[in-house]
Formats: structure tokens, C-alpha cells, sequence
């Protein structure tokens, strides 16, 4: 009985290991986020890659507060902060939130130059088309602290 026991684990054990690498294709992160709460409309973060479509977001948004998250694909931290990014996003549906991401095009690490950009994460906050504030680092109270002084 204990041997039938210990192969019936073992065998559970097993077969959710192997489910735990199936790919199974399914609707995006912020779809499924979407239909979860339905309730409310679910605010995108709108991924930017160049300085003219940057521009464009920046001057389009007119007295909407402008969240920017710059980071790159290679950052720990960018990668932590980033579900939390999307729940602000949620949360302020009155801003607009942006990510660009400085190592995916040649454009978009231009941008980050242009911007001053030195460390990563880093969060620029826009209002009117002009620059209001700066949090640099992974400090989700200090940028949701910086959303509400501006928005």
C-alpha cells in the first residue's frame, strides 16, 4: 500500500512539473487583466521606440500627467517594478503611462539619451509637454508618491 502511495506522488509530482513548461497559447497578461476586472476599462502601458512617436505621445496627452518608464531588457529591477508599472496604469486612468524599453532599437536608446536618461528604471513624469519630476530606481511608493503630486 505504501509503495502505491509513493508512486501516485511521485506521478503527481511529475506530471505537474511537465504542465508547468506547456505552452498553451492564451490572450496577453493585460487582455486577461482586462477581463478580469471589467468593471473598468484597463489603461495600457503604450510601449514607445522612437523620439517622434515619444514626441507625439507627450504632446497628444496635453494636461494628462505623462508617466514614462524607461528600462531595459537585461534589468532585474525594471523587471520587478514593471507588474506594478501596469497597476498604476490601472489605477490613474486619468495619466497616461509609457514604457520605453532603451535596448530594443537604436531609436529607442537615442530617446533615453536625449532624455537624460543615466540609470534604469528610471520614471519621468510630463505634464503639459514639459518635464515635472524624475524617480529613478525600483521605489514603487516613490513613484506612485510622485503620480499623485501631479496628476
Amino acid at each position: 500500500m505504501t509503495r502505491s502511495l509513493l508512486i501516485a506522488a511521485v506521478a503527481a509530482v511529475a506530471v505537474t512539473a511537465a504542465n508547468a513548461f506547456v505552452v498553451t497559447p492564451s490572450l496577453p497578461v493585460r487582455a486577461i487583466a482586462a477581463s478580469a476586472v471589467s468593471s473598468r476599462p484597463l489603461m495600457a502601458v503604450l510601449d514607445v521606440d522612437s523620439e517622434a512617436e515619444f514626441d507625439k505621445k507627450i504632446t497628444s496627452a496635453g494636461s494628462k500627467l505623462v508617466v514614462i518608464d524607461y528600462s531595459t531588457t537585461w534589468c532585474g529591477p525594471c523587471k520587478v517594478i514593471a507588474p506594478k508599472f501596469d497597476q498604476l496604469s490601472e489605477a490613474y486612468p486619468d495619466s497616461v503611462f509609457i514604457k520605453v524599453i532603451g535596448d530594443a532599437t537604436p531609436d529607442a536608446s537615442k530617446l533615453m539619451k536625449r532624455e537624460g536618461v543615466r540609470s534604469v528604471p528610471s520614471f519621468h513624469y510630463f505634464k503639459n509637454g514639459e518635464k515635472v519630476d524624475v524617480v529613478n530606481g525600483a521605489n514603487a511608493e516613490a513613484i506612485e508618491a510622485a503620480i499623485k503630486k501631479h496628476a
